[in-house]
């Protein structure tokens, strides 16, 4: 249970779902969120969900949280998009690796053809060149996909690609990709990516005491220079 002053736990839970728009109550509760869900008298659902498409192990049964309770009443694939990018979002603040006056926002339609633009976008001011972050959650996507993703983000203009994933080998199989595209010359203008391992729906912190858990969490990859973390 979270020490903070109650309306300090509701104002932190605000922010977050203004922004995420759904969560999991697992998530609440890693953050110490979870009662200030209950003192808000916030809407919930809960659903069987696929946190891995192509695992069917992974099913789990999920309780999700909005602001709005229309938010809670799309498919659960959306619901679990908003949940991966929300534990994005936490991770890379958490990191510290959101620069100064970025703006985190979703991609949404809004007259632009979707097609294969991003799930989110971090936007960086800076006065004389592009230095956008495109963001993706992916829970399966095929190789196939996964190239067009990466090639559309290039196309687009952004100059960092920060992929996150719920499947945890894919942490060094889309930076593979990303590499393999890169020397072909197909991701122009894109200076490199962050992979990342998340997690919403397990109840015990996936990111810490894993002494004995051989797989990266995170990589990042310049095409200037690698650095793994």
């Amino acid at each position: 249970m979270s020490g903070e002053h109650p309306a300090i736990q509701k104002a932190k839970l605000r922010a977050a779902l203004a922004l995420d728009r759904t969560l999991t109550t697992v998530q609440l509760e890693r953050r110490g969120l979870l009662q200030a869900a209950t003192w808000l008298g916030l809407p919930q659902v809960t659903l069987t969900c696929r946190t891995r498409t192509t695992q069917p192990h992974s099913d789990t049964d999920l309780s999700f949280v909005a602001l709005d309770a229309r938010w809670l009443s799309r498919p659960p694939r959306d619901l679990m998009h908003d949940a991966g990018l929300g534990e994005a979002r936490h991770r890379i603040e958490q990191r510290g690796d959101m620069p100064p006056r970025a703006v985190w926002q979703h991609v949404t339609l809004a007259g632009r053809q979707r097609v294969h633009l991003p799930d989110a976008e971090v936007l960086i001011p800076h006065p004389q060149r592009q230095m956008d972050w495109a963001v993706e959650f992916d829970a399966g996507y095929s190789p196939q996909r996964i190239e067009r993703k990466l090639e559309a983000a290039a196309s687009a203009g952004y100059r960092w690609m920060f992929w996150a994933t719920s499947v945890h080998d894919r942490t060094t199989r889309v930076l593979g990709q990303a590499e393999d595209l890169h020397h072909l010359g197909r991701l122009p203008g894109l200076a490199g990516i962050t992979t990342i391992f998340v997690d919403f729906w397990s109840l015990r912190d996936p990111y810490v005491g894993r002494r004995r858990c051989l797989k990266q969490m995170s990589i990042e990859y310049s095409f200037i220079r690698v650095g793994a973390g």
